[in-house]
């Protein structure tokens, strides 16, 4: 019987979309703050290194970098599906473009 068992901790690039007003909505009257902003919803790219913890289901932090017609710094604390899937509230901390 073999009594070797993983951490319960991993870490792993992340590759997210952003669904809302990235930068509290500021770009508006250019057509939003995200990469596309179809019916005024804004959707932007997150780039990131993500940290959790259980292997099923458990929670994440992931800082990152947003990438939209706005740029941030960012972090989500979220939760994840068996490693692969998963939901989180992005927290802008910093712009480093547009705004």
């Amino acid at each position: 019987m073999n009594n070797q068992r993983g951490s319960i901790f991993f870490s792993a690039p992340a590759i997210g979309l952003i669904v809302g007003d990235l930068g509290g909505g500021k770009d508006k009257e250019k057509g939003g703050s995200g990469l596309i902003s179809p019916f005024g919803i804004d959707l932007a790219l997150m780039l990131g290194w993500t940290f959790g913890i259980f292997k099923t289901f458990g929670f994440t932090f992931t800082p990152g970098i947003a990438i939209g017609r706005m740029g941030f710094i960012v972090f989500s604390i979220g939760i994840h599906f068996n490693r692969r899937i998963g939901l989180g509230i992005v927290i802008p901390i910093f712009p480093i473009w547009g705004g």
